[in-house]
């Protein structure tokens, strides 16, 4: 595949010193699970890396038969903030695999760059290395995109789909597939900025002693001091995270709480973290049918035999609602039979993805969307 000459894909994990080291990562401590009112163990391994990222697996079977591919945000926060999801998914899926990205100051020059078309291309090598698709004869793979995660899962599932390797199905949750629609702060903030200001302001090089010197990243301090202003903002305006965060609900909150999950964070590449802006928030380009990968156009209409599945928080002021369930009239090619919408009431951003709301609702959403794909009755979705 065309892929592997732009992102070349190996099984297993990168060789000592050719590659980001542990340091560059964190661990997900996911050691076992309750699956049917049983404990059971879970088998935790690298399956694949690229010049950039890993695909991390968690497994509960031998010999998975459904299984979940969670393409994490670049946004600040380490994809471990994606553990409560994975947790939860472990109970329908057999095996959940997350894009486990590593903290751009741990990863060396030789690495090469991480823009927005290789976090894209990226994500499809996973997607292909956890079981390829139903069109190739793999393992049926069901792709969940997250918050900044969504528009690269939604475009991997539309390259894969024009090379016959379409993902059984497709779940968006809370990102910003057209951000023109109900837009949020950020969106108006970001229509405003010169790209050379922002550029000048928030990116930096990283100095020598870590494994990264030399790379121009957006850093973690500053990520942190942009949290640190979203939770200011939730208090003032009566949003759900203070609470969240006081109160919290996660299936691990005394070893993994969210405030330890969302204040853990790491470097950015800059040509990602600018060109993510560039693309998305001042372009439109998926929305606005002008996106490329590679010289490749991006076409929405190529998703026809994928159930596609968006979910939006009611109060999410990151991803606002509308933002998302735009995909439907992108990929219009998707059959009305395998169409699936769910806005979760009265709950902001960090709910689609930690917590009650996320178990009671996401999950079920996204494994009744998987049993619909394997001729389950309409009922089971």
């Amino acid at each position: 595949m065309w892929l592997d000459d732009h992102r070349p894909m190996r099984l297993g994990p990168p060789p000592a010193g050719a590659g980001p080291g542990d340091d560059a990562f964190r661990d997900f401590g996911i050691l076992s699970v309750d699956h049917d009112g049983v404990r059971v163990p879970v088998q935790s391994q690298i399956l694949a890396h690229l010049p950039f990222g890993v695909l991390r697996s968690f497994r509960r079977s031998e010999n998975p038969r459904r299984r979940a591919l969670v393409v994490a945000p670049l946004a600040g926060s380490y994809p471990l903030l994606m553990r409560d999801l994975v947790v939860a998914l472990l109970a329908p899926f057999d095996a959940v695999a997350v894009t486990d990205w590593p903290n751009a100051r741990d990863v060396p020059l030789a690495a090469g760059r991480f823009g927005f078309a290789e976090n894209c291309m990226e994500a499809a090598q996973m997607a292909r290395a956890l079981g390829g698709g139903p069109d190739d004869g793999g393992a049926p793979v069901h792709l969940v995109g997250v918050c900044q995660g969504v528009v690269p899962a939604l475009v991997a599932a539309l390259m894969l789909s024009e090379e016959g390797a379409a993902p059984a199905s497709l779940t968006l949750m809370g990102g910003p597939v057209d951000p023109s629609r109900n837009p949020t702060r950020l969106w108006r903030i970001l229509q405003d900025r010169s790209l050379d200001a922002l550029e000048a302001q928030v990116i930096e090089t990283v100095r020598t002693g870590f494994p990264g010197a030399g790379r121009r990243v957006f850093p973690a301090w500053r990520q942190m001091d942009t949290f640190g202003l979203y939770l200011w903002r939730q208090a003032l305006s009566g949003g759900e995270m203070p609470m969240k965060l006081t109160f919290d609900e996660g299936a691990d909150p005394l070893r993994f709480p969210l405030s330890r999950l969302c204040w853990t964070m790491m470097d950015v590449a800059a040509e990602f973290f600018m060109e993510n802006v560039a693309t998305i928030f001042r372009e439109n380009a998926l929305a606005r049918g002008t996106l490329a990968i590679a010289g490749r156009p991006v076409r929405p209409q190529a998703l026809a035999r994928t159930a596609l599945l968006t979910v939006e928080a009611e109060d999410d002021d990151i991803s606002a609602p509308c933002q998302t369930a735009a995909a439907h009239d992108l990929c219009a090619g998707v059959p009305e039979g395998l169409r699936r919408r769910l806005t979760l009431p009265k709950a902001g951003h960090f709910s689609l993805f930690y917590g009650h709301a996320m178990r009671r609702a996401v999950v079920p959403a996204i494994a009744g969307l998987a049993a619909l794909t394997e001729g389950a009755p309409p009922g089971a979705a």
